[in-house]
């Protein structure tokens, strides 16, 4: 891998990235700056324990599960104290959040219409998914008190969930499918011994297959699913199966960097809300980046202290 690649995105994210990404960054690069990590990840945190704005595509201030689902897969990238002030909060927002009515925790909320976000964001009547139920579930189950209230309903969305992974023979949609696969991912050794578990573990293999775009010209050129996508890192669920399909896409990522050395996403709100989605714009590229720069590492492509 050419190590001017790293250090386009490096560069990047100097100018461009969050604080929180920039953070991240040196702790995935150079094993340092953990404590800033939780600093940065901590300013996006309400006092109600829920997180906001975390997502560049939904900029409301009130605590929504999407925003504490992606401050979630930030603390599964980092050694963190389960007993922490932060994540204690955390799990009680998760218990003070969950709609018993859905058995989820639901995506959309009327007061987000009044901050930018994209169209898809926009609250309207919402049916229950597993996304990101699912994987808020695994994450509750995994590190949160075995007696506490979030840890009974995330008991009851996994089992519901591994039963969707076993008797679903149609396409799961992408978004919902990475959040099982997380899921999956987290109850490994709580489910362990779990016929259904076990089962579960196959299937999503077969679902995973189903979702992704087999066509890999429209990898970079359209909003398609790719490895990446859906895999969660390596060594993990799936990532030996698919491990020359992850190199294809890395390889083929570096022949579709954009000017700036990163890469353009492929979605755009930009009618609804042109200044807010400029900036939301680099955000995700540079999240993106940070990405790709995590999978060329653990896929050997690149050292660390680059």
């Amino acid at each position: 891998m050419n190590h001017d690649v790293v250090h386009d995105i490096i560069h990047y994210m100097n100018d461009y990235g969050r604080k929180i990404d920039q953070a991240r960054l040196r702790y995935l690069v150079l094993g340092e700056g953990l404590d800033d990590v939780i600093k940065q990840l901590s300013t996006y945190q309400n006092p109600d324990g829920g997180f906001h704005s975390l997502e560049p595509d939904l900029w409301s201030p009130h605590s929504n599960a999407l925003a504490t689902w992606t401050a979630i897969n930030i603390l599964r990238e980092i050694p963190f104290d389960s007993l922490s002030p932060m994540v204690l909060k955390l799990f009680y927002y998760l218990e003070e959040s969950f709609d018993l009515s859905n058995n989820r925790w639901m995506l959309l909320d009327p007061r987000h219409d009044d901050y930018p976000h994209a169209p898809w964001w926009t609250y309207k009547k919402e049916t229950p998914s597993f996304n990101p139920s699912a994987s808020i579930a695994g994450f509750i189950l995994r590190y949160s008190n075995p007696l506490g209230k979030a840890f009974k309903y995330a008991n009851k969305v996994a089992r519901e969930a591994i039963e969707y992974i076993n008797t679903t023979e149609g396409l799961i949609e992408p978004h919902e499918l990475r959040c099982l696969v997380e899921m999956m991912q987290d109850v490994s050794d709580l489910f362990g011994h779990y016929a259904p578990y076990k089962k579960a573990k196959n299937h999503i293999i077969l679902h995973i297959d189903q979702a992704l775009e087999k066509d890999t010209n429209k990898w970079f050129t359209s909003y398609s699913t790719k490895p990446t996508q859906l895999i969660t890192g390596h060594p993990r669920l799936g990532s030996q199966i698919y491990f020359d399909l992850l190199v294809e896409e890395l390889n083929l990522a570096m022949e579709h960097r954009n000017e700036l050395g990163v890469w353009s996403i492929t979605w755009d709100w930009s009618k609804e809300y042109p200044e807010a989605y400029k900036d939301a714009k680099l955000q995700w590229q540079g999240i993106q980046a940070l990405n790709y720069l995590s999978w060329m590492i653990q896929l050997g492509m690149v050292e660390k202290d680059t």
